[in-house]
């Protein structure tokens, strides 16, 4: 299935699309991985590897093609035609009644565009229902980010935590999507 809106950026008319990812798309998702990876390197410390690449265990990626589609759905953000990003929706595996966004991701030349609004909406109509974001603690963007669109998206209505999740300190931000 395929969700669109369009909203008008500039003048101009934007139609922002958020598509299921196909199991013969997977090289996709990994490539721009190693862009989200890059974008999370000052957070986490990371370094590129001996061939300048930022690389990531692809098996972290696995049970998005190898899970049941009710826990892991894997979706790319579309802006017109060009792929702008992706969204990697779970079902929290601590609380599987939690929807999760696992990694979220638009490209530089997208952001601070509305685009990631528009797609986090599309996601929240697709999967309504109790819903936590988690923000690295240092990622201070991110985290302006993903207030503004749950303060949009929940009414209002959320609580915001400073938990441990598994080895990481991390802003927590729950709320509920009603249709």
């Amino acid at each position: 299935m395929i969700y669109t809106e369009c909203f008008i950026l500039c003048g101009i008319v934007l139609k922002i699309s958020l598509k299921p990812v196909q199991p013969s798309q997977r090289y996709v998702i990994d490539n721009l991985f190693r862009y989200y990876v890059y974008e999370m390197s000052g957070f986490l410390k990371l370094s590129p590897n001996s061939d300048g690449q930022y690389s990531f265990n692809p098996a972290i990626l696995d049970p998005y093609w190898e899970e049941s589609k009710n826990f892991h759905i894997p979706y790319f953000i579309y802006a017109e035609q060009d792929i702008a990003g992706f969204a990697l929706v779970r079902r929290y595996p601590q609380q599987s009644e939690l929807w999760d966004m696992g990694q979220f991701f638009v490209l530089r030349k997208y952001a601070s565009q509305g685009i990631g609004h528009k797609a986090f909406k599309q996601v929240c109509i697709e999967h309504p229902g109790y819903w936590q974001i988690r923000v690295l603690k240092e990622n201070h963007k991110a985290l302006c980010f993903w207030k503004s669109a749950v303060q949009q998206f929940s009414g209002g209505v959320f609580t915001h935590t400073q938990e441990l999740d598994i080895d990481l300190e991390m802003h927590f931000l729950r709320f509920e999507f009603k249709t």
